[in-house]
């Protein structure tokens, strides 16, 4: 089952499923949007669950600058 961590809304979307933990940041462009989608590794992981959304701060920048580098979901 799919559970919400944390969330600071159109910026950043945190789920834990199956012992694993995804990071989803929408962004609008290009059209039509998308959720820009990472599954932490493990020492991103454990950072996260010792400090938090800072642990994770570059991740979610580099998200925003290189999106193609990563899964994306249409918002379509």
């Amino acid at each position: 089952m799919r559970k919400e961590l944390e969330k600071k809304d159109w910026h950043y979307y945190i789920f834990e499923e199956n012992n694993s933990i995804t990071l989803s940041v929408p962004i609008p462009k290009p059209a039509p949007g998308f959720d820009v989608i990472h599954i932490l590794n493990e020492f991103e992981k454990e950072k996260y669950l010792q400090i938090g959304i800072k642990a994770l701060e570059e991740r979610i920048n580099d998200m925003n600058m290189n999106y193609y580098n990563y899964q994306m979901n249409s918002w379509r």
